[in-house]
């Protein structure tokens, strides 16, 4: 066995199946060795290696992992911001990388980044946006670099790892009878039974407010906590709240749910959160400021923080009550704690949050004065709209960033986990249109939908081929309105309209997918796409749809400072 086909093996053993790149000579032997087991394992080769990064993403958030595969030098280093971004979203990536042969190390060999002389130093640069970043030095070493990085993937707060493989390393030959097996053995916080949280101040506390709050961030699914904190959510009467990254994690048709917060939350969140809430629990979050821009923890606010990762349990805000440790086991250990607390439920605050609902608006319920502009293009407000009502729950949407992005956060309503994804933390334009490609691979059989601007199409939407290859089932709805919406309405609110670099070039963006053996249909009128969606969702296969939307109108934040 090659290293090359020991790579493949315990990739294999620890459920990776698709593997995310293109092709390139320092890593060809492991290219040859994943032809080889294409009944474990296939290459989906992509464009261009920031989609291929992309793409092992949105595998990941949808599967549990990815892998991308990438040549030293301009390959990898083209995976540098898809991989940044999986970092900051603690998304569970694999990077896998080549590099010069051994011998030919520090003599500018074709392609070498080893930081010796002018050459980049892709480790460096990897170990700043990775949890962990190693160079194997021989076979020998691969078994246990592999997989103590798989574990690190997965362990505590979950992110990407890199390791790079000097070429002559996937030729060289293990000893017979040198390997077995190789399964990573991961581990969340302390062995279960052996933290003792003390749980009574807090729950003092608890009983003290009368209008507390659940803010569920990622680290709940992370952690596989979902149910506990329904548990606790429905046992008390506690309202919730979800982050950003965390929509969907509970149902926001709940009469307890306060949908998502932040910038582009519900208005109803903020007027509870700054208004009379008392106690905010706040599970698996860092108060990025996508979801508490705006907003201030008030001196006479309880603020309860769960975090596994120790560097981010104070940053933002320091709790009153902070527990180091993972959600879902201090959320069993709660359960447990509080078979008798004598707390009686928060009745005034589930009778509040259903006036502000009511009152304040909550999704389809709010009155956007922009959408009700006469023009003789597509309202966004009414798209976006459109797209929550006809998308079943169980049809992930991946929105991209931009004013596309900030629409969606405002307006789409989900209920299922994982059925709502968006870059939010790096805030990367070009993310979901070949992100939706790797979500829709690790979820065959069920329709993925990526909602882009024109602007961040044109990013990656070269992996509109790579879908096509692949027979994927993505439908991209584009919002074409000729701009670069975020940065000219900026312009034109705060720079006098002096218009910079701000618009987007003449494109038929049907017939730049057809060029690549993807259908497309363009629409202008809301009618018109609410007959395309339709249809398309019912159909098997790849589509684009172009919406040709009204550039005069943007996206009003829920609150500022």
């Amino acid at each position: 066995m090659t290293g090359a086909e020991l790579i493949v093996d315990v990739l294999a053993q620890n459920g990776f199946s698709q593997v995310f790149g293109v092709p390139g000579r320092r890593v060809l032997p492991l290219y040859d060795a994943i032809y080889r087991s294409s009944n474990k394992i296939r290459i989906v080769a992509s464009q261009n290696e920031q989609g291929a990064a992309f793409m092992a993403d949105g595998y990941a958030r949808a599967n549990g992992r990815g892998c991308c595969l990438g040549i030293s030098g301009p390959g990898l280093l083209n995976m540098v911001t898809g991989v940044a971004a999986s970092y900051y979203d603690s998304v569970p990536v694999l990077v896998l990388g080549g590099q010069a042969q051994t011998k030919s190390i520090g003599k500018y060999a074709i392609q070498e980044a080893t930081g010796h002389g002018r050459s980049p130093d892709q480790l460096e640069i990897f170990r700043r946006i990775t949890k962990k970043a190693t160079r194997t030095q021989a076979v020998d070493d691969i078994v246990p670099v592999l997989t103590a990085s798989i574990a690190e993937m997965f362990s505590n707060r979950p992110g990407p790892v890199y390791i790079e493989f000097p070429t002559d390393i996937l030729h060289q030959e293990i000893s017979s009878g040198a390997y077995n097996t190789a399964v990573a053995s991961i581990s969340r916080g302390a062995p279960d039974g052996q933290v003792k949280w003390p749980f009574e101040a807090f729950i003092a506390d608890l009983g003290r407010a009368k209008f507390p709050v659940i803010l569920v961030g990622a680290g709940v699914n992370a952690s596989g906590a979902r149910e506990e904190v329904r548990r606790l959510s429905e046992r008390f009467g506690i309202p919730y709240v979800t982050t950003t990254l965390a929509k969907g994690t509970l149902p926001e048709d709940n009469a307890l749910s306060l949908g998502s917060c932040g910038i582009w939350g519900q208005p109803a969140a903020k007027e509870y959160l700054l208004g009379q809430c008392d106690a905010i629990l706040a599970f698996g979050t860092t108060f990025q400021e996508l979801s508490s821009y705006g907003w201030r923890i008030k001196q006479e606010q309880v603020l309860l923080r769960v975090d596994i990762d120790e560097a981010e349990l104070h940053r933002n805000y320091s709790g009153k009550h902070s527990f180091l440790g993972d959600v879902k086991q201090f959320l069993t250990a709660l359960e447990s704690h509080c078979v008798d607390t004598g707390i009686p439920g928060f009745p005034e605050a589930q009778t509040l949050i259903a006036a502000l609902k009511r009152d304040a608006g909550f999704y389809t319920s709010i009155n956007h004065k922009q959408e009700h502009v006469q023009s003789d293009l597509v309202n966004p407000i009414s798209l976006v709209k459109t797209i929550s009502r006809l998308t079943p729950h169980d049809v992930p949407i991946i929105s991209d960033v931009g004013e596309n992005g900030a629409w969606s956060m405002y307006l789409i309503q989900r209920e299922k986990v994982g059925s709502y994804v968006i870059n939010a933390g790096l805030g990367t334009m070009g993310h979901a249109a070949a992100a939706a490609v790797g979500v829709s691979l690790a979820l065959p059989g069920s329709k993925t939908v990526s909602i882009c601007g024109d602007g961040g199409l044109m990013m990656n939407g070269n992996e509109i081929a790579t879908a096509a290859k692949y027979r994927s089932d993505v439908v991209w709805i584009v919002f074409n309105n000729g701009i670069l919406g975020t940065q000219k309405h900026y312009q034109r609110d705060y720079l006098d309209g002096r218009y910079i670099a701000s618009d987007m070039p003449d494109i038929d963006y049907c017939e730049y997918a057809r060029s690549m053996g993807v259908p497309g249909t363009r629409v202008k009128t809301v009618d018109d796409f609410e007959q395309v969606y339709r249809q398309t969702l019912k159909a098997k296969g790849n589509h684009l749809i172009e919406v040709c939307i009204d550039p005069n109108i943007k996206p009003e934040p829920c609150y500022f400072y």
